[in-house]
Order: C-alpha cells, then sequence, then structure tokens
C-alpha cells in the first residue's frame, strides 16, 4: 500500500439508508454531493458504498469516515445537508499528531 492511500479518507455510506430515503431527498446523488461538500473545504475523500453500518435513522444517512485504517464515529446525515456533518468529523483518531 503506497503513503498516498495510507492517509486517503474514505467516506462509508450506508447504502441501506440511501435505499430507504424517500425519493424527494435525492438519496442516490448523495454520495457525489458528499464528495463535493468536503472537496469544497479542500478534503479528498474518497465516498464508498458499504453495508449496514448498525444504525437505521429515518430519513438519515449513517456515514463513518475511515483513515489510515482507524475509524470515526457513525455520524448520521440530514441528506439536504450535502454531508456538511462529517466536516467536524474529519480528524479521524489516526490523523492526530501524538
Amino acid at each position: 500500500m503506497s503513503e498516498t492511500s495510507a492517509r486517503e479518507t474514505q467516506a462509508q455510506v450506508c447504502h441501506r439508508c440511501l435505499m430507504r430515503l424517500e425519493t424527494s431527498a435525492g438519496g442516490v446523488d448523495l454520495p457525489r454531493r458528499i464528495r463535493a461538500t468536503l472537496a469544497a473545504r479542500g478534503e479528498a475523500v474518497h465516498v464508498k458504498l458499504t453495508g449496514c453500518l448498525g444504525w437505521c435513522p429515518v430519513g438519515r444517512v449513517s456515514v463513518q469516515l475511515r483513515r489510515a485504517g482507524e475509524l470515526s464515529e457513525v455520524v448520521l446525515l440530514d441528506p439536504a445537508r450535502d454531508g456538511a456533518e462529517l466536516l467536524t468529523h474529519l480528524s479521524c483518531p489516526s490523523t492526530e499528531t501524538p
């Protein structure tokens, strides 16, 4: 694994949550909107669909960030905010300097 890919941040988006959203919430387009929101703040994040993260929020989407093998807590996103909630969770434990 290269050093670049080891530092890459990945947003794991629950596919099940996306499929349960109302059509008007634009769930199928949410991964692209999350990527765009974080890119606008200077964060390059790879968005990947994943299985259930153990939370099944009605009208929300479960997302977990991964960086260098470390995981953040599960964040429950409001689809209307395009992933803005993730900005405060971008510093996974492995990215903090000792």
